[in-house]
Order: structure tokens, then C-alpha cells, then sequence
């Protein structure tokens, strides 16, 4: 049974009065790039590490494969996007361990490490899922390695469009945090990349409904990139409570960005709650292994669709308390 994580990926216009947003169209031209890169590569024998991120420990992130399918449905198509990356290390030489001498050398494109992850992209939600296995990088680094292997791409194809990845983050999470008995905080720091036009379209109360809808207007409107906030007590004191925007950009970072509160719980403990240590994973049941690849990715993209929805579960997450948004009034 395959385990898979999954990444908000965003090309933003950076003017939006001049620019538009790309579109399911666009994505799928981004992916479509990666793949005539990867044919042009092998048609010329180089070597893949020559258009690889580089990881520590001298390995390599790269796109393996790439194929976009297409879905009828009523009204249209469906376009879906699967490909494999790669995490290598490019072994030129392999030297004899009591000699020293050179025992191989090698002629290009070998590895002694090898990790292969399958992936799915859906360009109408722009959200990625990749396998979750053994040899995947943490989430900072494969963020860093996505955005390298992607963004020449996107630059060369969207130059006024920035390129954004965000892992999503469970909202069982936010609820047990908010649930969690605290006799006060003690910092807050987080961050939200403003969204694409159909985004903030979670299922909340009136009032939460209507809050994440001014947020998101002024974000646009105010031509936003990142929404970051910190907040931090007095020495030696805790916050009593967080103010409204912080509890309002938790609540929208489960999909669009990150955050993290150091709080004392009820028994004077200093604890920490950091988003990133719980993203959202969803497991594929493998029991027909012989559906054919296109039903396979159509199988992840419901995995897609069922991560969207618990990342976007995050404002349902404080119904529990009412009164949450309203102790600071």
C-alpha cells in the first residue's frame, strides 16, 4: 500500500492587473516542458545530475518521467499529470579499497543510490501527490529541490508568474491544538502565500466564511506575496490569548502556507505545536495491479481530492469553540 504527501504548487501573477493566472492549461505546459527536457536529455546522452537539484550528502533530485492523460467528463476533459522523480548519486569512479587504484570509471549516468517516487499532479487543483517511501527528502529540502527542478520552467515559460510550494497540512492537527488546555502563549510566527482566485473556499460558519474572505481580498488587492506574522509575550509572561489574525492565518496555513505557537500547557510545561510536523498523507490500495497506469493516476487524484478536503477542514476545525474568535474583542 503506497503512502502519498502533497504539495500546493502555485504559479502566481506578480502583477495581477496585467497578468492573469496560467490555469489548468498552464500547469499542464509546465509539465510538458519537464517531459521535452528529460527526451532532449537522453537524445543527447547527458548526464541527468545536469539538470538536478543537488541534496546534501552528494545526491540528486530530479524529474524521471513525466506523461500527461486526459479524462473525459460532461462538460469536457480531465487532464491529470503522472511521472516519477529521481534521488541519485552520480558515480564517476569507483576506486579499490585496499589498493586505491581506480577500479571503474564510468562512462555517465550510473548510481551506487537510487530512489524512485511516483507522482501525480492534478492541474485544476494545482496540488501534487508523491510517494511517501523510503529516500524522500524532508519537507524543507524536497520543497527546495521542486521549486529548483520546476523553476526554470516556469521562468522560462511564466517570467512574470513566481512560483510557489506549500506542503498540506492536516487539519486534525489545528483542531487538537485549539482543544489543547493552555494557560497561555508564549510566540507565534507564520506565514500564508496569497492564494489563486478559487482558493479560499472552505466550509465554515458565516463568520469564519466572511473572515477568510476579507483576508483573502486584502491580500489581492494589496497586490500580497506573503502574509508573514510573528507575535511574542513579555518576558517571563505568556500572551493570554492569540490575537485574531494569528488564530485566522493558522487557520489558512494548513493550505496556503506554515506556522508555529510555543505555548505552556496546564501543567507549566513549555510545549511547541509546529504545522510541518503533520502533513497531510493519504494511502492508495494497491488491490488491482493490473488497472493499467491511467486508472492508477486517476486512483491518486481521489487521494488529491481527499487531502484538499482535510486541509481545507482547518476552519471547521474551531467550530468546536465559538467563542474562539471572539475572546479579543
Amino acid at each position: 500500500m503506497a503512502t502519498f504527501k502533497f504539495y500546493n504548487i502555485q504559479l502566481l501573477p506578480v502583477d495581477r492587473k496585467k497578468d492573469s493566472e496560467v490555469g489548468v492549461s498552464g500547469y499542464c505546459k509546465l509539465f510538458e516542458s519537464v517531459e521535452k527536457q528529460l527526451e532532449t536529455l537522453r537524445e543527447e546522452k547527458e548526464k541527468l545530475s545536469s539538470v538536478s537539484a543537488k541534496l546534501i550528502g552528494d545526491m540528486y533530485f530530479s524529474a524521471f518521467s513525466s506523461s500527461i492523460y486526459s479524462y473525459p467528463l460532461e462538460n469536457g476533459e480531465q487532464y491529470l499529470i503522472h511521472g516519477y522523480f529521481l534521488k541519485f548519486d552520480d558515480v564517476n569512479t569507483l576506486v579499490d579499497t585496499e589498493s586505491g587504484k581506480i577500479s571503474y570509471t564510468s562512462s555517465g549516468n550510473n548510481s551506487s543510490r537510487r530512489f524512485q517516487f511516483e507522482f501525480v499532479f492534478d492541474p485544476a487543483l494545482h496540488i501534487l501527490a508523491i510517494q511517501d517511501t523510503k529516500g524522500l527528502p524532508t519537507r524543507n529540502a524536497l520543497i527546495k529541490a521542486l521549486k529548483e527542478v520546476l523553476g526554470a520552467h516556469a521562468n522560462n515559460l511564466f517570467p512574470y508568474h513566481s512560483l510557489e510550494i506549500i506542503e498540506l497540512t492536516s487539519a486534525e492537527s489545528i483542531q487538537d491544538f485549539f482543544l489543547a488546555p493552555k494557560k497561555g502563549y508564549k510566540t507565534y510566527k507564520g506565514e500564508v502565500t496569497f492564494s489563486n482566485s478559487d482558493e479560499f473556499d472552505f466550509d465554515s460558519e458565516d463568520e469564519l466564511r466572511e473572515l477568510a474572505g476579507e483576508l483573502e481580498l486584502e491580500l489581492k488587492t494589496n497586490e500580497v506575496h506573503k502574509w508573514e506574522t510573528s507575535y511574542r509575550s513579555f518576558k517571563d509572561h505568556l500572551m493570554n490569548d492569540l490575537p485574531k489574525n494569528a488564530k485566522a492565518q493558522l487557520i489558512l496555513a494548513a493550505k496556503f502556507g506554515n506556522a508555529e505557537v510555543s505555548y505552556k500547557d496546564e501543567n507549566n510545561e513549555l510545549q511547541r505545536y509546529k504545522m510541518e510536523d503533520y502533513p497531510v498523507k493519504e494511502k492508495y490500495n494497491e488491490t488491482n495491479r493490473t488497472q493499467g497506469i491511467k486508472n492508477r493516476t486517476l486512483g491518486i487524484k481521489n487521494l488529491i481530492v481527499l487531502a484538499n478536503r482535510r486541509a481545507k477542514k482547518a476552519l471547521k476545525a474551531i467550530s468546536i469553540n465559538r467563542n474562539l474568535f471572539k475572546k479579543d474583542k
